[in-house]
């Protein structure tokens, strides 16, 4: 099997003309969809507006005020502004922001969600050709036809969380940027910085200051640290003023922080473990405990075992400690020359460990396997023709498969995201180290 076989449909004007076509149908109909999910309440879209309104139009902690909505940091309310403003006051009393509103405001909310959707849309090809960019050589048929590769691989991962409203495409767009600026452009600074903006949204990406202090990578660090003290201390500060910037970190601290490392998840979210969450944790809880995976009024289980849901902890913690261990000796080990082949092994490391590690993965969040279906697409391009390409290659594709089930309903319960994602991470972990000890055998022996 070699993946390049895909360059030959795209270079035959026809078959680009058709993807291109199924591109374009396919990001009209998710924007169309998205603006009339967003306008019924049935995305995202009116619970991120909530927290812009209540937070910062109201100027109220809305850890207080909306106990559905903890998880994400203070920032996350100044960052949502542009899109959670417009019309300003507008708070819906239900989840449906069409009830009661005037005209001229719904045609508001239908552009602000409309200019989010389409920008969305938009961050899934850039995502895709600044990850190319970042891991190729310079070969003009990986240049062409890679990026709409990946896209075929990853489009629908992304586009799950586009039509959600959901913020996974603007943490993919950062990551992927900082990887394009880190490993193309050699900005290690600006990386870093796009980084520290990432975790201060979100605060899975914060594993990235891990990979960078393992990889010695001081100036990135140095831009991620002072990004999230601008995004952390310095705009919430201005915003809410010195109090009430510390009222909403402290009730974040003790509404999230706290009791998601006493209990997990299932502390602050109400049915943490259902079927959208494709992560280790949730597999092994909807597997050994009775937890229901579906709806209320028809349960579902795929469970092997009745045990309580602390020995289940434990059992998740033992799972990521080594995935923890095997990613910092991955990143730690010194090579010789590290050459942009392993760095973009070793950077697609991270987004996995983002996902294996955590105790929520939901079908957005997995839209970040574009990282390591990128570099693992450019190994095999690389490698065309020998017995390693082929065998990533196929890796590549059970992965895909297995993470691309979750769209059927009884496969998403079932967490084949789950094996879909160590298939991924095994390979790409496998081929790092593999890589590093061929970059030791090649390097000039000392003189003398």
């Amino acid at each position: 099997m070699n993946l390049k076989g895909f360059c030959r449909l795209w270079a035959r004007r026809g078959w680009r003309s058709l993807l291109l076509l199924i591109f374009a149908l396919g990001a009209l109909f998710v924007v169309a969809s998205g603006v009339r999910r967003a306008l019924h309440g049935s995305s995202e879209f009116t619970a991120f507006r909530r927290i812009v309104q209540v937070s910062l139009v109201q100027n109220s902690n809305h850890y207080e005020q909306i106990e559905h909505l903890q998880a994400y940091p203070p920032f996350f309310a100044i960052f949502w502004t542009p899109f959670g403003l417009f019309p300003v006051g507008l708070v819906p009393a239900s989840d449906s922001p069409s009830e009661g509103v005037t005209p001229g405001q719904g045609i508001q909310l239908g552009l602000s969600a409309a200019v989010l959707l389409v920008l969305m849309v938009a961050m899934t090809v850039w995502s895709v050709r600044w990850v190319m960019a970042a891991c190729h050589r310079d070969e003009e048929d990986a240049r062409q036809c890679a990026p709409a590769l990946l896209w075929a691989l990853t489009g629908g991962l992304m586009l799950n969380g586009v039509i959600r409203c959901e913020t996974d495409m603007f943490i993919v767009a950062m990551v992927t940027g900082a990887m394009y600026l880190m490993l193309a452009r050699d900005r290690q600074w600006e990386g870093g910085a796009l980084l520290g903006l990432a975790a201060a949204v979100k605060l899975t990406p914060g594993l990235f200051g891990l990979y960078l202090v393992c990889r010695r990578k001081w100036r990135a660090l140095g831009g991620m640290l002072v990004a999230g003290a601008v995004c952390t201390i310095l705009l919430p500060t201005l915003v809410w003023g010195v109090g009430g910037s510390f009222q909403r970190h402290r009730s974040w601290l003790t509404k999230v922080l706290i009791p998601y490392a006493r209990e997990g998840p299932e502390s602050f979210i109400g049915r943490p473990y259902r079927s959208l969450n494709q992560s280790p944790k949730a597999a092994l809880v909807r597997t050994l405990t009775r937890y229901n995976a579906g709806k209320e009024d028809r349960p579902r289980y795929f469970n092997v075992a009745d045990l309580p849901m602390s020995t289940v902890r434990k059992i998740a913690l033992a799972f990521k400690l080594p995935v923890l261990g095997l990613l910092i000796l991955a990143w730690a080990l010194p090579a010789p020359a590290c050459r942009k082949e392993l760095e973009a092994l070793l950077f697609a490391l991270v987004p996995l460990g983002m996902l294996l590690l955590s105790d929520v993965s939901t079908g957005s969040h997995l839209s970040m396997v574009v990282v390591p279906f990128g570099a693992l697409i450019a190994f095999c391009f690389a490698h065309a023709g020998e017995k390693i390409g082929t065998r990533v290659s196929w890796g590549v594709l059970m992965s895909f498969l297995l993470v691309n089930l979750i769209a059927v309903s009884r496969f998403k319960e079932m967490s084949v995201a789950t094996p879909g994602l160590l298939v991924l991470f095994g390979v790409t972990a496998y081929l790092a180290f593999r890589q590093r000890g061929q970059e030791r055998l090649e390097a000039p022996l000392p003189s003398g």
